[in-house]
């Protein structure tokens, strides 16, 4: 029985070891749940900015040297002899667009034409008829002033026929 007392002790203190490894294992599980709680931070957002910017200069970058390439076939375009004609002509008939070309002309160019000249020809129709209306008052108006002077002759006494008369001697070459 001894052996059994001692085997019992022996399991006992056994379990003691394995509640005092469970109980540690708790706490360290306790403890790495802590640490793994700690957030991580997101840098997503900023890393895809930093991306948007290095695609943007590279696109840049691409952009200069498509930029350099343009200027130097437009250099040597430059430098290429080219051969100049001056010509002048009047062209009463377009050799394209010619439906256009009618439209404008027959649809715009010619009433407005028109509309041009009848209106030149009122203006100086208006003009000559002002003039003959200013010429019509200015010959009633003498033909007044002649009536006037032989109604005045007809009644006036000699003192007043001389008075006219050297009126009438000292405004003749006026």
């Amino acid at each position: 029985m001894k052996e059994i007392d001692e085997l019992n002790q022996r399991m006992d203190s056994n379990d003691e070891i394995v509640d005092n490894l469970v109980k540690k294992n708790t706490e360290m599980e306790k403890q790495i749940t802590r640490i793994t709680e700690n957030p991580v931070p997101d840098y997503s957002i900023a890393i895809n900015t930093i991306l948007a910017e290095v695609k943007e200069i590279k696109q840049n970058i691409k952009q200069n040297e498509e930029l350099t390439l343009l200027k130097q076939i437009y250099e040597k375009l430059n430098k290429m002899p080219t051969c100049i004609t001056k010509q002048i002509r009047i062209v009463l008939f377009p050799e394209t667009n010619q439906g256009q070309y009618y439209k404008i002309v027959f649809g715009r160019l010619i009433p407005w034409g028109l509309c041009f000249v009848v209106l030149t020809y009122l203006y100086s129709l208006g003009g000559k008829a002002i003039d003959a209306y200013g010429q019509h008052k200015q010959n009633e108006q003498s033909a007044h002033y002649q009536r006037a002077w032989v109604y005045l002759k007809q009644i006036a006494k000699k003192r007043t026929l001389s008075a006219m008369d050297t009126a009438y001697s000292k405004t003749e070459n006026k």
